[in-house]
């Protein structure tokens, strides 16, 4: 970065710069000195067998989404490539960090937002998990994707990565429950292309008040990518 942009950086800037540059090095550092986890042996051995054709499913103990096993295709190419999947997680954790900061600075300041979000971008615990090749990285990332869309009230997007988050790994499904709560007419305004009708029983009136447009998409969208993703990896 040359010099003369480093110095017209505000200080806030800066110092998210600076965090994410120590976090690359922390990850860049685990990756050249770490080890490499029993799952991820696991990962790319399933990988192996989607590149020839065959079920992942036939490697043992390998309990996971065929997509992992085909995101992790390049570990198949040898050499350098088998560290891939590391560098994948690693990414993601860098990207989570950032979603972290974007919504905290909804109501804190860039450098508190940053100084907050060290928590997790320079925590050597956070790091090691995805260096040494767990793909929880990838699952933190779409669970804190899915709460950035829903506080941005962008409910398709979200219905989309909860439905994919639950396909890719069962537990963020604890969240929608409170996604679905959370978007009443309090948060995302009044309730929409939902009318009143005197002729219409009132458990239907009340049925339709709880599942306002927002909801709706949310529910919606989030089965149907369950739904497809399922389908899709599911082999005839």
């Amino acid at each position: 970065m040359p010099l003369r942009v480093i110095q017209r950086m505000p200080a806030s800037a800066m110092r998210t710069t600076l965090v994410f540059a120590a976090a690359i090095l922390l990850r860049l550092g685990l990756l050249y000195f770490g080890y490499t986890d029993v799952d991820y042996l696991v990962f790319t051995d399933a990988a192996r067998y989607v590149a020839r054709g065959r079920s992942p499913y036939e490697r043992a103990t390998y309990r996971y989404t065929p997509l992992l096993a085909w995101l992790l295709y390049p570990t198949t190419l040898g050499g350098l490539w088998f560290e891939y999947g590391k560098v994948l997680f690693s990414a993601a954790d860098l990207l989570t960090g950032w979603l972290i900061i974007r919504i905290l600075r909804r109501r804190l300041s860039q450098e508190k937002a940053t100084s907050y979000a060290c928590i997790w971008l320079l925590n050597p615990i956070v790091a090691s998990i995805s260096a040494r090749g767990s793909s929880e990285g990838l699952v933190c990332l779409l669970t804190v994707a899915l709460l950035w869309a829903t506080l941005q009230r962008r409910f398709v997007l979200a219905g989309g990565l909860l439905g994919f988050a639950v396909h890719f790994k069962i537990y963020p499904f604890i969240y929608a429950a409170s996604i679905f709560c959370w978007a009443d007419p309090t948060h995302v305004g009044s309730v929409i292309g939902v009318t009143k009708d005197r002729d219409r029983p009132i458990w239907l009136e009340k049925a339709l008040a709880v599942f306002n447009p927002a909801r709706r998409k949310l529910t919606a969208v989030s089965a149907l990518t369950f739904i497809l993703f399922n389908a899709a990896m599911t082999k005839p």
